[in-house]
């Protein structure tokens, strides 16, 4: 028996109307004329879901389909090939139901033990204006003195936690920052919320494009990168009752023939930098406010709501 285009059809009807929570039998009597081939498939299906308090997503269902429907398609080869022991043994409809049903067993097994085996999505923090972590960039001063202008646009920013391994990751909500304007003790806050206290070891951030413009010529040059995801290991401590202020500090390096790099600056940033300035975040007129003082290494007290 090959399995037909008409017959897959209505195999993932079956498995969206069990999932949904109808009975295999229901299926078994719309479709009386493929009965004897899903009913051990829709048993297998219905005895898994049963043991599997899991429902697989719509990509993970594909996925396991396309699994399915190649692991049937080698089993039907072989069975063309004439193998004399394999055609033997595979000869009768009952055979192929009996292991087409393994096959469902084992793939929907495996669809749902696996977000065990898969890592944890990232934790999404929400922004607040009191939140107990600020997030600054600065600009080590190198070649940024040829531009007028150096935009960065920033899509995402990326936090791992030291014990756990877990990801934080958030959209800036100042996804763009000129960083002539940003330089040496100069920072621009770029988002503010709340995130789990603990232990921090590396940060990421995912840079979409950087467009520098020359003082010299009034020329738009791209300022290239090492990768889209600048990364560096800088631990630092986060609790609940204080604001920590990490800067990410990034500098562009000339490399001649009006060629320039945007590389982060491990060694100026971190949540133990001191900025004496920073950019009131959404202040379109560049001016620059006074940091409070810092009574612990950018570790600021919480405001209190």
């Amino acid at each position: 028996m090959t399995m037909t285009e008409e017959f897959r059809q209505i195999l993932d009807r079956c498995i969206d109307r069990i999932n949904a929570g109808e009975k295999p039998e229901a299926c078994l009597a719309d479709y009386p004329q493929y009965a004897d081939q899903l009913r051990p498939l829709l048993q297998a299906m219905s005895q898994t879901k049963e043991a599997y308090a899991f429902t697989p997503s719509a990509s993970a269902k594909a996925a396991s389909r396309q699994r399915f429907t190649a692991a049937w398609q080698k089993l039907e080869e072989k069975r063309q090939a004439k193998q004399p022991w394999f055609g033997r043994a595979f000869a009768r409809p009952a055979t192929w139901a009996t292991v087409a049903a393994v096959l469902v067993v084992l793939i929907v097994t495996f669809v749902s033990i696996r977000p065990v085996l898969s890592p944890v999505l990232p934790i999404t923090p929400t922004p607040s204006p009191d939140g107990n972590f600020v997030f600054l960039i600065s600009d080590e001063v190198n070649a940024i003195g040829d531009f007028s202008s150096v935009t960065v646009t920033i899509s995402k920013i990326g936090l791992q936690q030291k014990d756990s391994g877990k990801w934080l990751e958030f959209k800036p909500e100042i996804t763009e920052v000129d960083l002539t304007q940003v330089q040496g003790d100069a920072v621009q806050e770029v988002w503010q919320g709340d995130i789990p206290e603990g232990q921090y070891k590396q940060v990421f951030i995912y840079v979409d494009d950087v467009r520098g413009v020359l003082k010299a010529t009034g020329q738009t040059v791209e300022v290239k990168l090492p990768s889209r995801k600048l990364h560096i290991s800088q631990p630092f401590v986060v609790t609940t009752d204080t604001v920590t202020s990490f800067t990410y500090d990034l500098t562009v390096v000339a490399r001649g023939n009006q060629q320039y790099l945007l590389k982060p600056q491990a060694d100026q940033s971190g949540a133990d930098q001191n900025p004496r300035e920073t950019k009131d975040k959404g202040n379109s007129d560049n001016r620059t406010k006074p940091t409070p003082p810092i009574s612990h290494p950018a570790n600021l007290p919480k405001k209190e709501n």
